[in-house]
C-alpha cells in the first residue's frame, strides 16, 4: 500500500478543497495519504473528517480595495515562512516515510522531498508570476521566479488543474472540483435560503471579497433586481446586514450553494469559476487587481478589475442565463499520474 504525505498552501480554499477531492481518489485506490496544512485551510479540512498537521506557516498576501499592494513583503514574508516551513515538513518525512510526497502550491514539502531523495508532485494553478509592480518588486519577483522555475524543473511531475497540451513534466488534467452533496432545492432548504432569486457573493477563503460585497448591495436596488437576495458565503470579517442580505459566514459546502444560485459573484479564483461551471451556474469573476492569475482567469470569462463599476449591468444580464454543467474528471486523472510514479 503506497503512503503518500500531502502537503497543502493554506492561502484561501482553493488548494484545500481540490486537494479533498485528489486525496478521497487516492485513498479509495488503496493509498494511505497523510495531509499537512496550516492555518484557514488546516481548520476546513478537518472540518470535513480529515486529520491533517497543522505545521505550515505561510504569508498571505495583502489585497485593499480588492488590489493587491506590498508584494515585495509578502515575497519576503514567504521567504522567510518557507525556511521554517521546509524544517517541518522534513520532520514529518521521517516520521511517516512517504514513498511521494505531493504538493499543491505547498513550497516546504518540495524542498523537504528533494533532500530526502523523494519523488514529489507538484500541483499548480500558477506556472508564471507577474505580481509585481515596481522595480524593487519586479527584481525581487525575477530572483523568486528562477527559483520557482528551477523547483518546477526539478519535480518528478507537474499536476496542472486546467485543460491543454502536455509539455515536458508539465500535465494538465482538467479542473478539480468538488460535486454537490445536497439537490438544489435541499441545500436552499438547509441553508435557510429565502424564495426567489438569490445571487451568491462568494468570498475567498482568505475572506477577500468585501469591495466586491458592497458594489453587489449597491447593484441590486436597481429596476429589475429589487426581488434579488444576496447569499454572502467565505466572511470571515464583519457581516453584511439588510433586508435582503442573509450572511452564512463560512460555509464548508460552498459548492451547494454554487449550485442552488441564480448567479454567483466572485474575485476570479479557480475553485469558484470552475464549481459554477460544473453546475451550469452563470458568474460574474472580478478579479483582484495585479493578480496575475485571477486576472488572466477573469480574462477568459471576458471581465476585468473595473468591471465592479458596472457591476449591476453584469448582475441583469447573467442572472438566471443558467447553462449545461460540465462535467471534469480532473481528480481521477490526477490521481492516476499521482500513482503512476509509485506503482508498476
Amino acid at each position: 500500500m503506497p503512503k503518500i504525505l500531502y502537503g497543502i498552501s493554506p492561502i484561501g480554499l482553493g488548494h484545500a478543497t481540490r486537494s479533498l477531492v485528489i486525496m478521497e481518489e487516492l485513498s479509495r485506490r488503496g493509498a494511505t495519504v497523510r495531509a499537512f496544512s496550516g492555518g484557514n485551510a488546516a481548520g476546513f479540512l478537518r472540518s470535513t473528517g480529515v486529520a491533517v498537521d497543522d505545521v505550515v506557516d505561510d504569508a498571505v498576501p495583502r489585497v485593499e480595495g480588492l488590489e493587491m499592494s506590498r508584494v515585495t513583503q509578502w515575497y519576503v514574508r514567504s521567504w522567510l515562512a518557507q525556511r521554517r516551513n521546509v524544517e517541518r515538513a522534513g520532520r514529518l518525512i521521517d516520521e511517516f516515510r512517504p514513498d511521494l510526497v505531493v504538493c499543491d502550491e505547498e513550497f516546504g514539502g518540495m524542498v523537504a522531498a528533494e533532500r530526502a531523495g523523494l519523488r514529489r508532485v507538484f500541483i499548480a494553478d500558477e506556472l508564471d508570476l507577474g505580481f509585481a509592480r515596481g522595480w524593487l518588486a519586479s527584481r525581487v519577483e525575477r530572483r523568486v521566479a528562477g527559483w520557482y522555475a528551477g523547483l518546477l524543473d526539478a519535480a518528478d511531475l507537474v499536476i496542472v488543474p486546467e485543460s491543454g497540451p502536455d509539455s515536458g513534466n508539465r500535465k494538465r488534467v482538467g479542473p478539480i472540483v468538488r460535486r454537490p452533496t445536497k439537490s438544489p432545492a435541499v441545500a436552499r432548504e438547509t441553508h435557510g435560503l429565502p424564495q426567489g432569486r438569490v445571487v451568491l457573493l462568494s468570498m475567498s477563503g482568505s475572506g477577500i471579497g468585501r469591495e466586491l460585497g458592497v458594489k453587489l448591495l449597491a447593484a441590486l436596488d436597481l429596476e429589475g433586481l429589487r426581488d434579488v437576495t444576496m447569499v454572502v458565503a467565505g466572511n470571515r470579517g464583519e457581516r453584511f446586514s439588510g433586508s435582503r442580505v442573509l450572511d452564512l459566514g463560512v460555509v464548508a459546502e460552498n459548492q451547494d450553494l454554487v449550485a442552488c444560485a441564480d448567479l454567483v459573484v466572485s474575485t476570479a479564483g479557480k475553485s469558484a469559476i470552475d464549481e459554477a461551471a460544473a453546475s451550469g451556474t452563470p458568474i460574474v469573476a472580478i478579479p483582484i487587481r495585479h493578480h496575475a492569475e485571477q486576472e488572466r482567469n477573469a480574462a477568459d470569462l471576458g471581465y476585468r478589475w473595473d468591471d465592479m463599476d458596472r457591476l449591476g449591468d453584469l448582475v441583469l444580464a447573467k442572472i438566471g442565463k443558467r447553462q449545461e454543467p460540465v462535467r471534469f474528471d480532473g481528480e481521477a486523472r490526477a490521481a492516476s499520474l499521482i500513482l503512476s510514479r509509485i506503482l508498476p
